[in-house]
């Protein structure tokens, strides 16, 4: 009897797992499980190698305002920091200029104060017909013209005590000096040049590009430049041609960080990138894993699964072979999913299960 009690326990057993490996079945045959990766962006385009130099755009002058002796100036080569002095030149005359300056100021001044006076002690007596027009007329003259001189004087303090701030040559930026033009106890005269100044930080990028190239140069969205794998940003294009190689200069901002290790006159490459054109403007090219792509008859296809989990088969234009990759172009963008895994009796529209490759 015991025996007879277990029998029904185990039928029973077996049967609910023949029901469940049954709904498996009938699961794993509505969903497909399959390895996915995805498509990756790709922008072909054609490399050029551009020939370049690192300059600068200008080079500063330290020049005389006044005639005035030259004390002391940076030797060549010195290398100096923003807001160093550079050169200085005496200011004893143009000391000695200013204080005669200030002492004619005080004098106009008092002549103005006297005249002012004067004349309103006139127009009193004017009122009693004591004083002529004429003498009222004089005596404006008198405070219109010292007026007018101390207006002068003042102009003149003005520009002299500039003259003197300049006797001192400050750096306006870092830089090195790279020419010397005048020597110590050398009375100079204004204008007259002292000593010039490299920039180390305002350096400038110039490439040579075909004059025929230049005009589609402009477009950003056709070009892109590369200075040891990172962008670099075109500033302007020359307007000369040079006349033995009928090229073009191209001029690039550099006053980033990543530039401090260029030097003045150093030779070096860019890579100039112009974007090729899709075909059909519904197309991308990308790049795509190469077991995700099959050839059927004479055209070769992808499967993609869409957000719904359903593939769909693409036809893809190969351009170019990677070492396991292809560079196709085709309706797929990147992001999107492509069985690498699983292809075989795959439908349309049929429902999967996408598995990503690195965790399968």
């Amino acid at each position: 009897m015991r025996n007879i009690a277990l029998v029904k326990p185990i039928k029973t057993g077996c049967w609910l797992i023949t029901l469940a490996l049954g709904s498996m079945v009938v699961h794993a045959a509505g969903q497909e499980r399959v390895i996915v990766e995805k498509a990756l962006e790709w922008q072909q385009a054609v490399e050029t190698t551009l020939y370049c130099t690192v300059s600068v755009p200008f080079l500063h002058e330290v020049s005389s305002h006044n005639q005035a002796e030259l004390t002391t100036v940076k030797p060549v080569g010195s290398t100096i920091k923003a807001g160093e002095l550079v050169a200085e030149q005496d200011g004893y005359y143009l000391n000695s200029e200013i204080a005669v300056i200030r002492t004619d100021l005080e004098l106009v001044e008092a002549q103005l104060k006297h005249a002012k006076d004067e004349l309103a002690r006139l127009e009193t007596l004017r009122q009693s017909e004591m004083v002529s027009q004429s003498q009222l007329s004089v005596l404006l003259l008198q405070v219109n013209t010292y007026r007018l001189n101390r207006q002068r004087l003042k102009q003149q303090l003005q520009t002299s005590e500039y003259r003197l701030e300049h006797l001192k040559h400050y750096a306006p930026f870092n830089g090195q000096v790279i020419q010397v033009n005048a020597s110590p106890g050398e009375r100079l005269s204004p204008g007259q040049r002292i000593a010039q100044l490299l920039p180390l930080e305002k350096k400038q990028l110039e490439c040579k590009v075909p004059q025929d190239q230049a005009p589609e140069v402009t477009s950003s969205e056709k070009f892109e430049f590369h200075l040891q794998g990172e962008p670099i940003f075109l500033r302007d294009i020359g307007v000369t041609v040079e006349t033995d190689t009928q090229n073009l200069t191209l001029y690039f901002e550099s006053n980033g960080d990543q530039y401090q290790s260029l030097l003045v006159g150093q030779r070096f490459q860019v890579s100039m990138l112009k974007r090729a054109e899709n075909a059909f403007q519904n197309e991308s090219i990308t790049r795509v894993p190469s077991d995700a792509v099959k050839l059927e008859g004479n055209t070769h296809q992808v499967w993609a699964v869409d957000g719904e989990n359903k593939v769909h088969k693409v036809p893809v234009r190969i351009l170019d072979t990677l070492d396991s990759y292809f560079v196709v172009q085709s309706e797929i963008q990147p992001g999107d999913l492509l069985v690498v895994v699983g292809h075989e009796g795959l439908q349309v529209d049929q429902d999967v299960i996408p598995v990503n490759k690195a965790q399968s």
